[in-house]
């Protein structure tokens, strides 16, 4: 309830499992035109078509989330289509670079795991009347669809085999909270709040808290705030512009374990306790921080491996 999200879109590329996501179909560099390379990679080539099929869907899944105005939007001196694009040419690129990694590791992708996600896709589509309609006009067919669950089941070994290489454990992870503790601290806090309508009321539940009731129970009674009542009014972790101003002002002074009195904010009044950032609290984050540093730590060293050259000329 308290908190939201600025409006800023930001573009995130991320290397994940998506069934139609596109195509990363590339071909030897002596197979195909010159004038039709939008990037080669070690002996491999990007070839247009290939590329501009991956950007039609792409930019059809942001248009239906954004709208086409999106595309005019500024982003530090390009329009958001001009992002776009140099991101899906960077992905594919390094899409090409894992499948060369993974196959000089003898780490493979077989028809039948193929032909079984080719199944299940199929079976998603079959009543996807307008989707089917919209790949079909795109060039869309069979053979692109399975180059691309190729692909995308080379990326998810990638990212496998990066997680089971860090053999992360809890005390790894704990090692590496105690060592960066105040990164995983800085201009965040923690803390929990019982929201009410109207200032009698908070100030009712302020002299009982005070007098030794428990918080948690109070705010499963009372707080009007559905997603944080349930838990107690544990609000867990949230850094500074993620809350109304007022809330945060309190919420970051608050000292653990202390209560603040009644705060107003346009959502009505709220008690705030103030809580401490544990190790679990961070936990999960600190997992995949460290597996994200690995899988682009080992990307930039495959990437540095191999002759890669970029055409974006062609791509406007």
């Amino acid at each position: 309830m308290m908190k939201f999200i600025k409006s800023k879109i930001f573009i995130v590329v991320v290397l994940v499992f998506v069934m139609i996501f596109a195509v990363g179909c590339t071909n030897k560099a002596t197979s195909m035109n010159e004038k039709d390379v939008v990037a080669k990679v070690g002996e491999q080539v990007i070839g247009l078509e290939a590329y501009n099929k991956k950007l039609i869907l792409i930019k059809k899944n942001i248009e239906e989330q954004y709208g086409e105005k999106i595309w005019s939007m500024d982003m530090n001196g390009k329009t958001y289509l001009q992002a776009v694009q140099e991101k899906v040419l960077d992905q594919m690129i390094d899409e090409e670079a894992i499948v060369k990694y993974m196959q000089d590791k003898k780490i493979v992708v077989s028809d039948k795991e193929i032909e079984k996600q080719y199944e299940n896709y199929k079976e998603s589509m079959k009543d996807q009347t307008e989707a089917k309609k919209f790949l079909e006009e795109n060039g869309i067919d069979e053979s692109f669809v399975k180059n691309q669950i190729k692909t995308d089941m080379y990326v998810n070994k990638f990212q496998q085999k990066m997680i089971e290489d860090l053999k992360l454990t809890d005390k790894k992870l704990e090692a590496d909270y105690k060592k960066n503790e105040a990164v995983y601290t800085k201009d965040q806090t923690k803390a929990s709040h019982i929201l009410v309508e109207d200032e009698k009321t908070a100030k009712d539940l302020l002299k009982r808290i005070k007098s030794g009731e428990d918080f948690g129970k109070l705010a499963k009674e009372f707080s009007k705030d559905p997603g944080s009542a349930m838990n107690g009014g544990d609000l867990g972790i949230f850094g500074k512009g993620m809350m109304v101003p007022e809330f945060e002002a309190v919420a970051f002074s608050l000292k653990p374990g202390e209560v603040s009195d009644p705060v107003k904010t346009q959502f009505g009044y709220h008690i705030i306790k103030g809580d401490t950032i544990k190790f679990e609290d961070v936990k999960e984050k600190i997992r995949m921080d460290m597996i994200q540093k690995k899988i682009v730590d080992q990307l930039d060293a495959i990437k540095k491996d191999l002759k890669i050259e970029k055409f974006p000329e062609k791509i406007k």
